[in-house]
């Protein structure tokens, strides 16, 4: 068995009984003239991908603008001018998944423009503020680093650019300005001489405040630690906060013993400053990691000397909640001059299943001013609502399961919340559109019952594994967190498929299956790209029946800088030889030219393959990503898909050159294959079909056919064996198909 290009195994010439192979090879060698003539020869070209959003979706009958744009989870929300075109953009920081999406301000709406997420430092990681510290009207940007704190100055002139300022901040005689990477420090001009100030809880013991003062003028990055009790505040607990004197109570959180009159709330926090009273002095609002609300603390003293007395769960008339660690952001994100309030948990994990992150991000609609800020409803998550978004850990696989000639795409997840805590299904989305012009529906968001079992992780894949033409659902989860099965369940056709088999693998749920005939014994193996970097296979010895033989397979080996592998093979220059993709927490995807077989070796990657402004990029996906591939346009350039730790999808079309492509280039598709019985021939032109058996005999002659009006042909009265489907448009242009008959 071998794999086409949508990962699918498919029959070779082994699948063909042994009696009439030879019969078939023979006949081959005579008529080689036949595949010159019918069969374009390939040959290498340049790998090229682009980010692309125009394969509709449709979810619920509501079709997705924002379908392909990745997801959100523990989203961080600034602006900033990104074009140079004098008007704020809109920058997203994902926490979890560790990557930018970037969003253009065009007519005032937010058009996805993922080419300047390449754009930011490679090294950003937890949190970004973006300020401008040097008033030269450019935010700037500011991360965290293992010291601290680092600064980046915007340097943009033609196009967006940065330099590193501070590779960590200091005060007072050169100490670093330790912050942990769990907190988000506010930055503000606390004092107001026109300097950026910074205030930040108190690193160890996370229940003061302390105030690094600027003590240069604008520009400077020199600061002091002017007082190590901002506003009198210590936190003890979730909704205990004293002020200008210690905790006196054990912390209530479960699991954790404090002594009394002790620090008592470490973990992470988050600071907004804002002058919410337009008195002139800092206001803030602030959350912790294990806390479910936001917090508001009204400054009743001055900029020079702050003065808190009192807290409110803030918005004061409907707070905002969360499980854990609720994040605020103050941004104009709807257009019309005055700043909204934006909500998203700050969770860099999703603690205990606890979080539902298909829907973590609310807006609050500003209906005061910039000046005097009110905040009372919650309107419908921003973004997020549009985009294909089931919560974390997208797993795509594609399948022409209905057998109509068209790819259908199924997405596993990590899980939703419902009544029995968090479950992974599989969301069924069929084409319903053409093989050359793809459209997706969701028809099922539980495709085979599986959410029923309250797993999670469930990664799909649909092989046929007992070589009857059909394809069989094989699907790996994880139950109790802890412990990782894969299963298959046998197609006995029309969807109707066989109570799930456990296989016997040993597998973690941070190991990422692929299928293929590594050996070439026309059984489909398994590849386990791990948590590690490396790449293991299991070789399928009988029936189902493995045994890990290659634990480095093509020399890929455990890497600190390459854990969490995602791996498929494909071909993706249309050359006739399948290549192996990779994707891991470099965010690089890599491709290593094939054939792959038992003495392929993974050397000579090429890495510059995202195509932004006709010029070459390495991808930058953030962490813990999967790829799946398919050639959903039927042109021998299989695109990939993207399946985010976000919970969302991101399509890369791809645009490689290929012998024989391009503009004008004939396509036509048969399914399915192999047949039994009959065959939907799809084209993309108008024209004519003839089928041929090796011999060059033509069996069936000039029937039409055109992209409204594909043909089925009956070939149940064919003996087993291998033929050709020829194609020929009104131009005299024409491709060939070959078909598999079996009995």
């Amino acid at each position: 068995m071998t794999q086409d290009n949508t990962g699918h195994t498919k029959r070779t010439f082994k699948s063909i009984e042994s009696k009439t192979f030879s019969h078939y090879l023979s006949v081959e060698m005579r008529i080689v003239f036949l595949f010159l003539f019918f069969v374009p020869i390939s040959l290498f070209g340049q790998f090229e991908l682009q980010f692309s959003t125009d394969v509709p979706f449709t979810m619920n009958g509501n079709t997705l603008s924002r379908a392909l744009e990745g997801g959100l989870n523990s989203a961080q929300f600034q602006t900033m001018d990104l074009d140079l075109d004098g008007d704020e953009d809109l920058v997203i920081y994902n926490r979890i998944g560790s990557n930018f999406q970037t969003y253009l301000n065009e007519n005032s709406q937010y058009v996805w423009a993922p080419e300047y997420a390449f754009q930011f430092p490679e090294d950003v990681i937890g949190w970004v503020v973006l300020v401008d510290y040097d008033c030269d009207g450019d935010k700037d940007l500011f991360t965290s680093t293992s010291l601290g704190i680092k600064a980046y100055e915007n340097t943009s002139s033609n196009q967006l650019s940065w330099q590193e300022a501070a590779p960590f901040l200091s005060f007072d005689a050169g100490t670093n300005m330790q912050v942990s990477r769990a907190d988000i420090p506010g930055f503000a001009d606390v004092n107001g001489d026109g300097a950026i100030d910074i205030l930040t809880y108190r690193f160890g013991t996370s229940t003061t405040i302390d105030y690094f003062e600027n003590t240069g003028s604008c520009g400077d990055l020199t600061f002091t630690r002017a007082d190590r009790n901002w506003g009198g505040i210590q936190e003890c607990d979730c909704n205990d906060f004293r002020f200008r004197q210690p905790c006196d109570q054990l912390a209530s959180r479960p699991n954790v013993t404090f002594s009394a009159n002790a620090t008592q709330h470490a973990g992470g926090k988050v600071i907004l400053p804002f002058d919410s009273d337009n008195d002139g002095d800092i206001d803030i609002i602030t959350s912790d990691e294990f806390c479910e609300t936001l917090y508001f603390m009204e400054n009743e003293g001055d900029r020079d000397e702050a003065v808190m007395n009192g807290f409110s769960s803030f918005p004061e008339n409907n707070p905002a909640a969360f499980p854990f660690f609720p994040n605020a952001f103050l941004e104009d994100i709807n257009f019309d001059g005055t700043k909204e309030l934006i909500i998203s948990t700050n969770a860099d994990q999703n603690i205990g299943n606890q979080i539902e992150l298909s829907r973590n991000i609310q807006v609050y609609e500003n209906q005061g001013s910039n000046d005097i800020p009110l905040f009372n409803q919650a309107s419908v998550p921003f973004l997020q609502n549009e985009m294909i978004d089931l919560g974390e850990d997208l797993y795509p696989a594609f399948a022409d399961l209905d057998e109509d000639g068209d790819e259908d795409l199924f997405i596993g997840n990590k899980g939703l919340l419902g009544t029995n805590g968090l479950a992974g299904s599989i969301y069924y989305f069929e084409n319903v559109g053409t093989e050359f012009n793809p459209q997706y529906e969701m028809v099922d968001d539980d495709f085979m019952n599986i959410r029923e079992t309250n797993q999670t992780h469930i990664k799909p894949f649909f092989i046929d594994t007992d070589n009857d033409g059909d394809l069989d659902l094989i699907y790996q989860a994880t139950f109790d967190d802890t412990i990782t099965r894969m299963y298959y369940q046998m197609n006995n056709g029309s969807f109707n498929f066989s109570q799930a088999i456990t296989l016997d693998i040993d597998m973690s749920v941070n190991d990422n299956p692929f299928w293929y005939d590594v050996n070439e014994d026309g059984a489909p193996d398994v590849l386990f790209g791990t948590q590690f970097g490396g790449l293991s296979v299991f070789y399928n010895r009988a029936s189902m029946i493995f045994t890990i033989e290659n634990e480095n397979f093509a020399g890929i080996e455990n890497d600190f800088n390459r854990q969490s592998l995602s791996v498929y093979i494909a071909d993706m220059d249309g050359n006739g030889t399948d290549d192996l993709v990779t994707l891991d927490n470099s965010g690089e995807i890599r491709i290593f030219q094939g054939p792959i077989n038992n003495r392929f070796i993974a050397d000579e990657p090429i890495t510059d393959l995202i195509n932004i402004n006709d010029e070459q990029y390495p991808g930058d996906f953030g962490r813990e990503n999967i790829i799946a591939i398919a050639d959903i346009y039927g042109n021998r350039k299989p695109p990939v898909f993207v399946g985010t730790t976000r919970g969302g999808l991101h399509f890369l079309r791809n645009t490689s050159e290929i012998a024989n492509g391009g503009e004008g280039e004939i396509l036509m598709t048969v399914a399915p294959n192999p047949s039994s019985s009959t065959v939907r021939v799809s084209t993309n032109t108008t024209g004519l079909i003839s089928l041929y058996n090796l011999m060059g005999q033509r069996l069936l002659a000039d029937i039409g056919v055109s992209p409204s009006q594909p043909q089925t042909l009956n070939v149940s009265d064919i003996p087993a064996g291998l033929y050709l489907i020829r194609f020929m448009n009104n131009s005299g242009r024409g491709t060939t198909k070959r078909l598999i008959v079996v009995k």
